[in-house]
């Protein structure tokens, strides 16, 4: 539609309520990321676990710029 601005599909939410999501790898704690999906023409939120920061971990993504 014109005038729609366009969103990341993907926010981190460090407070939102949920429990603290931990690496798997090494235990630390991780940032819960929010992605949403559509369910009968509704978005529905989709709380998961974000990348790993610690730069000592296996699974550890480094973070892009901007």
């Amino acid at each position: 539609m014109a005038g729609e601005q366009q969103h990341a599909h993907e926010t981190v939410a460090p407070q939102a309520g949920h429990e603290q999501q931990t690496c798997p790898a090494c235990g630390l704690r991780v940032d819960t990321v929010v992605r949403r999906r559509k369910s009968l023409g509704v978005f529905i939120p989709v709380w998961s676990r974000g990348p790993c920061r610690n730069p000592d971990c296996t699974d550890y993504v480094e973070r892009q710029g901007r």
